[in-house]
Formats: structure tokens, C-alpha cells, sequence
């Protein structure tokens, strides 16, 4: 029988990554390589790095993202400074790894400022993926999110199927286990990943949103602390947890979660001392109810990833493992950075517009079909032919029914 380790001889290809996230901190970039074709390849993570944004970037990205509207000359100087900074994390990636420029897609995922147009919310894309291009010669795709809305979906959550080709490497026996991944961002999201079989079609991959995540500590660092000694801990946990909104769908779009009712809660309740502390325990509980309460039972999972850097993720790490037999993983377990997880997904993104396979799971996001997701910006000549190739001789991989209806 051929083993998992062998099911692909074909050459290497390279992807890479560039993400910003709502906090605007950083552009976090990270090199993936992958073996054979479509849902059976291989997938490694090879490198990875980042830029700092500097600060008054990051101070007009960040009031930008959260909605305060900016001239059109503004905007168009900001974009241009932030494809700037992609360029400079794409190009050290390509001179670390030494690769050949011609032979590499780049995927690009965010900043994105969600804005009302009339009674729904589209995302705009800050950046200018044309200079990205031009500078590193390489082919850029983004605009993920704007082809699921153009299918009838939310936006996302468009990081199941990159997590799934991730942590579920290709195997030819069905003895594989289920991966639980939590992801802690600007929101906390928890993604049942089951395992990855060749020759067998997508299993269901379930998602659930946990809870806010770093947009709630920067809500609560704006909240008038308790007097020393005057904190009511338990008491805002309480009242955190009867919060209606906590139990619907938070995420990505401004229209859809509110924080007020969170910091509302924890006003003149809890002091300085006791604010990191209150997160990390609220986080926890809110983890382990996800995984008891929201994802399957039915196929017990293996482990659980914690992705992200979180206030204590060790403290939360060992948390639930007195409250899991299941071992508990966090990114830095694993070998990567906590940044990991944007760029990551950007760079499966843009390995599945390739392939020509959906990469969005149509019962999480609501899109009325299964699409190619992804806008292509061609590099040089060369690269932009080598694109082409892999785009010709793609797989075409499909959906089962269940996922696209």
C-alpha cells in the first residue's frame, strides 16, 4: 500500500501570503509550499515574516477600518503606502527562500473597510494590488471576499477550506482524526476540521464563532476602570454570558456584532488589575463552551489548535487542558509564529484560484454556489505564463452537491 508520505512526487510549487488585519499593526506574510494538485496536495508551511506598519500608517488605517471616512486623495496615498509595505514583505520572502519570482502567486488578504451601500455592507479593499505586481513581478490575487458576495454569500468565513488543507494532510486510509482549530483575531472562531482522504470527496467542515476576540480588548481598554480592590469579576462574566449577541454571528462585517452591550457590562466593574485577567477567563469559557455545545461530538477530534497570540495563551492553553482529554496546541507548539494564520489562509486563497477549485464552503458563508474565489493581477510576462499553465492544467476540482446547494 503507498504511504501518506508518498502520494505526491510531483515538484514543489510556492505560494505566498500578505495579511493585515482590523487592528493594522503589522503586514504578516509567509511562504507555503504544496505538492501535487487540488484538495490531495500536500501543503508546508517553508517560511514566514512581517513588517511593522509604521505608526501614523497605522493610526489612519485603523480609524479608516473602523469607519471614519477619509478624502479620496487620502485614501488613494494610503493604498499606496500599504501596497508599499506588502511589496517590501513579498520581496524579502522571495530573497529568503531564494525563489524564482517567475514561478510564485501571491495572495493578498485584507486591509478590507466594510461600508453600508444602501441596506447591505460591502467591502472595500485598501491597497493597490497593481504596484505589488509591478514591483516583485509576481501575480497577485485578492478580492476573496468580494467574489463570495458576488455569489449571494456573507463574505466569509473563508478560512474553513485553507484550514482544512492545512491541518488535515492527504491520506489513502480513513483512520485520520478531526482537528479543532481556534482561531484568535479581532473575533475568536473555532473550525472542526475533519480529516483529509484521497480520493474522497470535501466531509462537512463546521464553524463556529466563539466570541470577540482582540476587538473587545481594545473596546475594554477605552472602559472607565473600577477603583482598586472594587472589581466585580464573576459578576461581568455573568452578564457577559446572558448577552443575546454573544450566541449569533459576530465576524468580519460592523453590521453584524455590536460591543457596547460588553463594555457596557464591564464599566466602573473591574480594575486595571483584574481586565486581562477577566478577558482570558471569558475567552476560555467561551472555547470550551464552543467545543462542547456547537461542533460535532460524533467523531471525537484529536487535538485542539489554538492559533493567535491572545492575552496568556498559555494560561488559556492550560485551562482546557484540565477541562479536555484531547491535547491542546498552541501556534508556538508548532513551530510557527502567532501571525501565522492571515497570511496562511491568503496564500491557500490564491493555491485554490489556481487549482480552480471553491474555496468557499457555501453552508457557512451562504453563497447561493460554490465559486472560484479571487482577482487575478498578472506579474511579468514569465510569471504571468507560469500562471497560466497551472491555470490550464488545474484539476478542476469540484464540490460535492451537499456543499454548493
Amino acid at each position: 500500500m503507498r504511504s501518506d508520505a508518498t502520494i505526491s512526487l510531483e515538484r514543489r510549487r510556492w505560494f505566498l501570503g500578505a495579511s493585515v488585519g482590523l487592528r493594522a499593526e503589522t503586514v504578516d506574510g509567509v511562504v507555503i509550499g504544496t505538492r501535487g494538485r487540488g484538495l490531495e496536495a500536500a501543503v508546508e508551511i517553508v517560511s514566514e515574516g512581517f513588517v511593522e506598519l509604521p505608526k501614523p500608517i497605522a493610526v489612519t488605517l485603523r480609524r479608516h477600518l473602523q469607519g471614519e471616512p477619509l478624502p479620496a486623495s487620502d485614501k488613494a496615498e494610503l493604498s499606496r503606502q500599504v501596497a508599499e509595505l506588502q511589496t517590501v514583505v513579498v520581496e524579502r520572502l522571495l530573497h529568503e527562500v531564494d525563489l524564482d519570482a517567475r514561478q510564485v502567486a501571491v495572495g493578498l488578504s485584507g486591509p478590507t473597510a466594510w461600508r453600508p451601500i444602501g441596506e447591505t455592507w460591502a467591502p472595500e479593499t485598501i491597497g493597490v494590488p497593481e504596484l505589488v505586481a509591478e514591483a516583485t513581478g509576481v501575480t497577485v490575487i485578492d478580492a476573496f471576499a468580494q467574489r463570495n458576495i458576488a455569489a449571494g454569500g456573507t463574505g466569509g468565513p473563508l478560512d474553513a477550506l485553507p484550514l482544512w488543507l492545512l491541518f488535515s494532510p492527504p491520506q489513502w486510509s480513513s483512520a485520520g482524526r478531526p482537528t479543532i482549530a481556534i482561531s484568535f483575531d479581532e473575533t475568536i472562531d473555532a473550525y472542526f476540521v475533519p480529516p483529509r482522504r484521497v480520493g474522497a470527496e470535501i466531509p462537512p467542515i463546521f464553524w463556529s464563532p466563539v466570541a470577540p476576540g482582540r476587538l473587545l480588548q481594545d473596546q475594554l481598554e477605552q472602559v472607565q476602570p473600577a477603583p482598586a480592590g472594587k472589581s466585580k469579576f464573576e459578576s461581568v462574566l455573568h452578564d457577559w454570558r446572558k448577552i443575546e449577541s454573544l450566541y449569533q454571528t459576530p465576524i468580519w462585517r460592523p453590521d453584524l456584532f455590536d460591543l457596547q452591550p460588553f463594555a457596557a457590562a464591564a464599566e466602573g466593574r473591574v480594575d486595571d488589575s483584574q481586565g486581562e485577567a477577566l478577558l482570558r477567563r471569558f475567552w476560555q469559557d467561551q472555547v470550551v463552551h464552543a467545543i462542547q455545545a456547537d461542533l460535532p461530538t460524533s467523531a471525537a477530534a484529536q487535538r485542539i489548535v489554538l492559533l493567535g497570540e491572545p492575552l496568556g495563551i498559555e494560561e488559556i492553553a492550560d485551562k482546557i487542558r484540565q477541562q479536555t482529554e484531547r491535547t491542546v496546541e498552541t501556534t508556538m507548539d508548532l513551530g510557527w509564529s502567532p501571525r501565522i494564520i492571515g497570511p496562511a489562509v491568503a496564500a491557500l486563497l490564491a493555491f485554490a484560484f489556481l487549482e480552480r477549485f471553491p474555496a468557499d464552503v457555501t453552508t457557512l458563508t451562504g453563497a447561493k454556489a460554490a465559486r472560484v474565489l479571487g482577482r487575478v493581477t498578472p506579474g511579468s510576462p514569465a510569471n504571468w505564463q507560469y500562471c497560466l499553465e497551472q491555470l490550464a492544467s488545474a484539476p478542476c476540482g469540484k464540490m460535492p452537491l451537499r456543499n454548493a446547494v
